[in-house]
């Protein structure tokens, strides 16, 4: 004769069923939130290593006393490297795009913004700004009333 006991042994193929297609859904929801979220660290990570290089930039600009007029000072990662703590200005961006520094200053005396080829798609978006398919600096432009940015046309992009 059979006892209750025997007959609550194990997990019938129903709940286990039911079980499975609760892990499947909650990994169905995770999964795109934590890959979004990892795509909008490194479109942060690239921001501030812009940010890095840009400010690096307006310091050797300053130190070499650039005037609108002036000569174009060179790229050169020794003098920006002088300035970036931690980081080097041929560092990979963390979103796998490659950086574009250009040369210090323009003819007009204006700090070259730095680029990288990471778009803002591939950033998560709303927190990279583009143009042209380029991730830009931030500094680089301005918000108008609508909360749309716009381009900061005083400044030179490098290329």
């Amino acid at each position: 004769m059979m006892n209750l006991k025997d007959r609550n042994r194990g997990f019938t193929l129903v709940e286990i069923m039911i079980v499975l297609a609760i892990i499947g859904l909650i990994v169905s929801i995770a999964v795109p939130a934590f890959l979004k979220n990892r795509r909008d660290a490194q479109g942060s990570a690239c921001n501030g290593q812009l940010d890095s290089i840009f400010s690096a930039k307006e310091q050797v600009a300053f130190k070499k006393n650039v005037r609108p007029g002036g000569p174009v000072i060179a790229f050169d990662a020794d003098q920006i490297n002088s300035y970036l703590r931690g980081t080097n200005v041929g560092d990979p961006c963390p979103g796998g795009g490659t950086y574009t520094v250009g040369d210090i200053n323009d003819a007009n005396g204006q700090v070259i913004i730095p680029t990288c080829s990471m778009s803002a798609d591939d950033a998560g978006g709303g927190v990279t700004f583009e143009q042209e398919g380029l991730h830009i600096h931030r500094r680089s432009y301005d918000q108008d009333a609508n909360g749309d940015y716009q381009r900061n046309t005083n400044y030179t992009f490098a290329s």
